[in-house]
């Protein structure tokens, strides 16, 4: 995925991923407010530097302890020294690893974004000719987005729609669907919601919002900020390939 505390959005004329403002303060800054607020409310008093030497472990420990994947967690054990603090300043919000990126560059150091789709002929026991001219046939096509650092997953969205077809263009929308994969982060809140479907030029588009809210749990609350969003779609062609997808 592809979160950050800042707005990202693809632009359709250079492809370069652009962003608003930063917010001024940083997680880790809030994070030990927090903790020192527990402290005093609890009647100790600790000394922030105490809190924040912690965060960084923290941050990773709960990160680890969300991890379903056998393979992911083989991966972040083998993670340097080097590498866990890199990890660790991302889920703190103190740097912005997506900001290196752009449309057609999809790495900055070990974070990475991998895009994926597949198309599903329906029903597959039928014969391309079979098919054109099947009433009521449909296709199938996905497309998902994972964020990662050194292959370890961090979030994961998908794009799902089936649509009728006449030939070699697609008619309507039969379904569509918006997927949350996976989300490690503990620090945030990622949803998907529908934002939309349409035929275009005999091509069939679906588009979900994908929103992410970024917080911490403190003793009076969660401090979060409001949500970033962003459409993913997915197109495709009445043959039952993709033709595009991504971002808007």
């Amino acid at each position: 995925m592809l979160w950050t505390w800042r707005r990202r959005h693809v632009d359709k004329d250079d492809g370069e991923l652009m962003t608003t403002q930063p917010r001024r303060w940083t997680m880790k800054t809030l994070v030990t407010a927090a903790i020192v607020g527990a402290f005093i409310v609890g009647g100790a008093v600790s000394p922030a530097s105490g809190a924040e030497t912690d965060l960084s472990a923290t941050a990773l420990e709960w990160f680890r302890a969300n991890l379903t994947s056998t393979t992911d967690i083989a991966k972040f054990d083998g993670l340097t020294a080097e590498q866990q603090a890199t990890l660790a300043s991302y889920l703190l919000g103190e740097t912005d690893p997506l900001g290196k990126m752009s449309k057609n560059t999809r790495r900055a150091g070990d974070f990475e974004l991998r895009t994926s789709a597949e198309s599903t002929l329906a029903p597959s026991s039928a014969t391309t000719s079979e098919l054109s001219t099947t009433a009521g046939a449909t296709r199938t096509v996905s497309a998902w987005e994972s964020f990662l650092f050194a292959g370890i997953t961090i979030s994961k969205t998908t794009v799902s729609e089936t649509y009728y077809y006449s030939g070699i263009y697609a008619s309507s929308i039969a379904t569509y669907s918006c997927i949350l994969n996976a989300n490690y982060d503990p620090f945030s809140s990622v949803t998907t919601s529908k934002s939309g479907s349409y035929i275009s030029s005999g091509r069939a588009t679906a588009e979900c919002k994908v929103a992410v809210k970024r917080g911490v749990p403190t003793p009076w609350g969660t401090i979060a900020w409001s949500p970033v969003s962003n459409v993913q779609f997915v197109t495709g062609t009445g043959s039952g390939s993709v033709y595009s997808h991504g971002w808007r």
